[in-house]
């Protein structure tokens, strides 16, 4: 069984639905994870630069952050909790800055942040070209492959 809460400490205005959240979550976890513990937090800018500052010592905004907060193996069952916390200022200030749809960059992030709580991660270039075609795939299979990539991957 998969979980996901959501907390918003922001105007609610363009974020979208948990059922969307749970879309995204549910496509990129379930061959990796049966059960799961999922919370999104979705913040002002002054709080992801807190959070940033506090987690990576670096004092700038950024779209998003994950913390994986448990994963282990027990007999026939794999748990995944972790949090992510998405910059609702960021996600729209790329998604315009990239020329995208909104939706399509909550997904992004969504499914990168997910990705980096199931310990993918982009510190090499092989590294970064795996979890690059997973983030393809995904987002193809949601239909926003086309402009998405071709705008914002670089």
């Amino acid at each position: 069984m998969i979980k996901v809460y959501i907390q918003i400490s922001c105007k609610k205005k363009n974020i979208p639905h948990k059922k969307t959240f749970k879309k995204w979550i549910y496509s990129t976890i379930k061959k990796n994870v049966s059960n799961a513990i999922i919370t999104i937090y979705i913040v002002k800018k002054k709080k992801m630069i807190e959070l940033n500052k506090k987690y990576r010592n670096i004092k700038k905004n950024t779209n998003i952050l994950s913390f994986n907060l448990g994963k282990n193996k027990k007999k026939n069952q794999n748990v995944l909790i972790g949090d992510l916390v998405i910059c609702k200022k960021k996600v729209e200030k790329e998604a315009k800055k990239y020329k995208l749809k909104l939706t399509a960059r909550w997904a992004h992030l969504t499914i990168h942040g997910i990705l980096h709580l199931l310990n993918y991660k982009h510190n090499t270039i092989k590294n970064y070209k795996k979890m690059k075609k997973i983030e393809i795939q995904k987002m193809k299979s949601f239909g926003f492959f086309k402009k998405y990539y071709k705008n914002m991957i670089k």
